[in-house]
């Protein structure tokens, strides 16, 4: 950790010290508030990804018309879901959701392109189109992990309390990745507190990672923690993305607490940082548009 980065945490540590008998202080926003950023992580790959990939289907086009029936459908398949990537990567969701109806014209049963517009949907705010693509996806795999996270997702942001805690908490126990799964754990034990219930996570081990301290301190009071765990982060990039994630939560669990007000002001935080490829700025993005 450099010498700036010792000191700031130093500060907050005092701030906490002499702030915690009266309330909690918000040291997450109070770092965030030092920090401006005018372009996204991977802004200038992401650009040139986009551009390499609208050239070669500029110079070879799929079909408008049975694409699917093609010879090269699965080639077309694969350049349009790279496209996508690329476009909803730089936040231009209405983009991705063109490249992956493109993209699904050329593989109808694609289970994985359907979760991936269903994402789009959500980022958009198109929540009825959403809960019906991904429907479409269960219809053709019912166990598939990937659409029943988004639904999960979709029924967190529509507060839908009960479907959420129940998909919630099948897609923690079915996550075979355990830094994937403590994020959900996040989800399931947010969606509860949503839902004035006593909160009960999935009985599985947590591991020493980012993503385990941002479950294990979203149940704690205090930031300080979470504060001085994403600034031991020496890579400048992943310390952006944690505190993105870090706003987000703290944000949700403030809302959960009755905090309107300084919810809003996490989300807003989060979603300055610009970092469109993580779900967490579009659930921030989500929450603000129901709060305003």
């Amino acid at each position: 950790m450099s010498a700036a980065l010792s000191g700031l945490v130093g500060a907050c540590a005092l701030a906490f010290t002499v702030l915690a008998s009266a309330s909690e202080p918000p040291l997450l926003l109070n770092y965030a508030s030092t920090l401006s950023y005018s372009t996204q992580p991977d802004e200038a790959d992401n650009r040139r990804r986009l551009a390499r990939v609208s050239h070669q289907l500029a110079q070879n086009p799929p079909p408008a018309k049975d694409c699917a029936q093609t010879l090269g459908a699965q080639r077309f398949t694969a350049l349009l879901m790279q496209l996508g990537g690329a476009r909803g990567a730089l936040g231009d969701a209405a983009g991705a959701i063109e490249a992956y109806q493109r993209a699904l014209g050329c593989s109808p049963r694609a289970v994985y392109l359907l979760a991936s517009l269903g994402q789009e949907l959500m980022n958009a705010g198109r929540y009825a189109e959403a809960r019906a693509v991904l429907l479409r996806g269960l219809a053709v795999d019912r166990a598939n992990l990937s659409l029943a996270t988004q639904l999960a997702l979709l029924d967190f942001i529509e507060e839908r309390w009960q479907e959420a805690i129940t998909r919630l908490r099948w897609v923690a126990t079915a996550e075979v990745d355990e830094r994937r799964a403590a994020y959900w754990e996040c989800f399931l034990w947010l969606a509860q507190r949503r839902a004035h219930l006593r909160p009960q996570s999935v009985s599985r081990p947590l591991g020493s990672d980012w993503s385990s301290t941002l479950f294990r301190q979203l149940q704690a009071d205090g930031e300080l923690k979470l504060l001085s765990s994403l600034m031991s982060e020496p890579a400048e990039e992943r310390r952006r993305e944690e505190l993105l994630e870090a706003l987000y939560y703290v944000g949700e669990r403030r809302l959960a607490e009755g905090d309107t007000a300084g919810a809003q002001h996490y989300f807003a935080a989060a979603v300055n940082l610009k970092v469109p490829s993580f779900l967490e700025h579009h659930m921030a993005l989500a929450e603000l548009s129901k709060l305003r």
